[in-house]
């Protein structure tokens, strides 16, 4: 499915990793160009990709998104997700994450071209500096809001969110984020809860929706959605913990500053993200059951 999109892709990156172009572009890429190009591209995988799972999903479950036309697959990937599973995937799984990896592809790209071009005004800065001004583009760049910030955010791999810092904002909708954990991830902004510092902790009531923090023995921890069933009694001084009924249906106890208070969207979709990474580990075993008893 995703086979028309690959050369294109490819010729690109070998453009960008000819010995990376030296770092200082020696070769004379016009960078901006490419950006333009990858840009581009990346909307035509993502409008390819919305219309070929539109396509693939029943009317019934089309009707559950209320358009007529197709949605956006970033910002309805786990609805979508979940309908196709509900439809008994009429396109397989690995089908979709082809063309989700391509876009993925592309926005690393596009991430690693902008450093290139950093570099290259940082090179000529050393060599010239009296004749590189800044641009209003590049003063506009130079601001991040969430660069270095300490954030708690989505895995792909698990659905849970996990501590980490936020490397750079990569798009308007996509940052890069070093998970505490040991690994990094593009994540969608969407995804990403800044924490730590000045941030406020409003009071949490029953039927609350928050975000639980579970910590392993190992010292791991993540987040997982969960509901507030039970606060502390105020007559017991002593009594600091909340109670919470996690996604899974176990209660958890826990204090106010392992909770994260959220809404009742965010909890809805981290728990149908949980549920959709279950989905692909029960896909991939079954798949590979099956491989095992035909071999």
């Amino acid at each position: 499915m995703a086979s028309k999109g690959r050369p294109f892709l490819v010729v690109v990156a070998h453009l960008l990793f000819i010995k990376f172009v030296t770092l200082i572009n020696p070769q004379a890429v016009d960078l901006d160009a490419y950006k333009k190009k990858l840009e581009e591209a990346i909307k035509i995988y993502e409008r390819r990709l919305s219309q070929i799972i539109w396509r693939a999903l029943p009317q019934e479950e089309k009707e559950k998104f209320k358009h007529d036309k197709p949605v956006s697959y970033v910002d309805h990937k786990e609805s979508l997700l979940q309908g196709l599973e509900n439809a008994g995937w009429p396109i397989t799984y690995d089908e979709v994450m082809l063309l989700e990896d391509e876009i993925l592809t592309g926005l690393t790209y596009l991430h690693q071209a902008t450093e290139l071009q950093a570099a290259s005004r940082e090179e000529a800065q050393r060599i010239c500096p009296l004749q590189i001004n800044p641009t209003k583009e590049q003063k506009r760049k130079m601001f991040d809001a969430l660069k270095g910030k300490k954030v708690v955010a989505r895995s792909e791999c698990t659905g849970f969110y996990y501590p980490g810092i936020v490397v750079r904002t990569i798009t308007p909708f996509y940052a890069l984020v070093d998970f505490i954990k040991g690994h990094t991830e593009i994540v969608p902004l969407k995804f990403i809860m800044p924490v730590g510092g000045a941030m406020p902790c409003p009071s949490l009531q029953v039927g609350d929706y928050v975000f639980v923090r579970i910590r392993k023995q190992l010292g791991d921890e993540h987040y997982v959605p969960g509901v507030i069933i039970a606060t502390p009694n105020k007559a017991d001084l002593e009594d600091k913990l909340y109670t919470v009924l996690k996604y899974n249906n176990r209660k958890e106890h826990c204090v106010r500053n392992g909770l994260i208070k959220i809404s009742q969207r965010r909890y809805t979709c981290s728990c149908l993200c949980i549920y959709t990474s279950m989905c692909k580990m029960t896909y991939y075993q079954t798949r590979l059951q099956v491989k095992f008893q035909e071999e």
